[in-house]
């Protein structure tokens, strides 16, 4: 037996055993169902009215041929086609009371003694057992096919429940969401207006304490402490934007505003700001010839920035980030190589899901929040590009950005 065979049986049983728990309430009204959607003609009412009806027409047939025809040893046989006739329209009922009408009229017009219902002999049984048989497998295989159709009745019945479920729990899922997003963007928006006002405040503080000449070492030690007042409150509005980002792209309000810009100069910038933020030895590699683009290029730069900076992040301090341009054909294409610990495969699609941080970035000393590559994969994605990471653990990674050049 193959594999899909054996599972087909399976399936099979498992259906045929919940049809034998199904309570004898759930089945009335499953069959109610199945007639409420069959025409009004084939409602089992009108074939137990026909049947007889149907068999006398069929009874004159055979009486008529037997007539034309002489001796008649097959009356049985057309006999069983007005069985099944009645079996094909009415169901399993009608069906019966055609085979019961048909036996007494069978033994009463061809089975002698001609014009008595009764059996006499072994041989009288013989003559009609054939159609009594056959009748009767008529009707089983009649019963099987409303089984079949109850059991799809029942199927559909449950997928369309399940269907209607599913739909009442996305569009419950979808307003939660919608209220989270909400949520973000207004607390980005009323974050940022204080951390802008401390952080301003903090830097009109440490030029007035740089214009002193002689500072006490209360003084110092205040405008240490305004330093990093200043760095982290940096960090936030970095992380603020980003949560607007994110907002922005899920409720599709992010607009590219593209203009032509050579890639070479993008990222050129990016990496000398990263150079001087960083203290780290970040190579550039581009070609000599302009890489012009229509793209958006403070969003490509942001993206250059988020992969640098993570290359940057993830990475020894004495080790180097290399960071290459090229263009081949219709494309171009970044790259941004660290010799860091590297990315098991089985997570190098998860490491672009919105909030998704590894393992080891979660057990390590940096921070953040797991949106510079879920964002930044959007941002290419807008300009019908593909970013992607190839890493082996202990190698180091290298993260691409192909973009079609137009």
């Amino acid at each position: 037996m193959t594999m899909k065979a054996a599972q087909s049986r399976v399936y099979i049983d498992r259906r045929g055993r919940r049809m034998k728990r199904m309570g004898l309430a759930q089945r009335a009204q499953l069959r109610k169902s199945y007639i409420a959607q069959s025409p009004r003609w084939r409602h089992p009412v009108v074939g137990y009215l026909l049947s007889p009806f149907i068999v006398a027409v069929g009874t004159i047939g055979i009486l008529f041929l037997q007539k034309m025809l002489g001796l008649l040893h097959f009356a049985g046989s057309l006999m069983t086609l007005t069985v099944l006739f009645i079996a094909l329209f009415w169901g399993v009922g009608p069906a019966l009371v055609a085979v019961i009408l048909s036996t007494v009229l069978l033994d009463y017009y061809f089975v002698p003694p001609l014009g008595h219902v009764v059996i006499n002999s072994w041989d009288d049984i013989t003559q009609l057992l054939p159609f009594i048989i056959s009748g009767l497998t008529i009707a089983v295989i009649t019963a099987q096919r409303e089984r079949a159709r109850l059991s799809a009745l029942s199927t559909e019945q449950e997928l369309q429940a399940y269907a209607e479920e599913l739909e009442a729990m996305n569009q419950k899922l979808g307003e939660a969401n919608e209220t989270k997003d909400r949520f973000i963007s207004i607390a980005s928006h009323e974050l940022k207006t204080p951390i802008t006002t401390i952080r301003g405040q903090a830097q009109l503080i440490i030029r007035r304490l740089s214009k002193q000449e002689d500072l006490s070492p209360e003084m110092e030690a205040i405008g240490s402490t305004l330093n990093k007042i200043n760095d982290q409150t940096t960090r936030l509005t970095g992380l603020i934007d980003e949560l607007m980002d994110v907002s922005s792209i899920r409720a599709g309000k992010v607009e590219l505003r593209k203009q032509k810009c050579d890639l070479k100069d993008t990222c050129r910038e990016v990496v000398e700001d990263q150079r001087l933020l960083s203290g780290r030895v970040i190579t550039l590699d581009v070609p000599s010839m302009p890489v012009k683009m229509q793209v958006d290029c403070e969003r490509l730069a942001q993206v250059f920035v988020n992969l640098i900076s993570n290359a940057v992040k993830y990475s020894p301090e004495e080790s180097r980030v290399e960071v290459t341009v090229s263009k081949q054909d219709h494309i171009a294409l970044v790259q941004v190589r660290d010799y860091g610990k590297g990315i098991s495969k089985d997570l190098q699609e998860r490491i672009f899901e919105t909030f998704y941080r590894t393992p080891d970035a979660q057990s390590s000393s940096k921070r953040g929040l797991g949106l510079g590559l879920a964002i930044s994969k959007d941002i290419v994605e807008r300009h019908d590009g593909r970013i992607w990471c190839e890493s082996e653990p202990g190698q180091g990674s290298t993260f691409s950005v192909e973009l079609p050049l137009r």
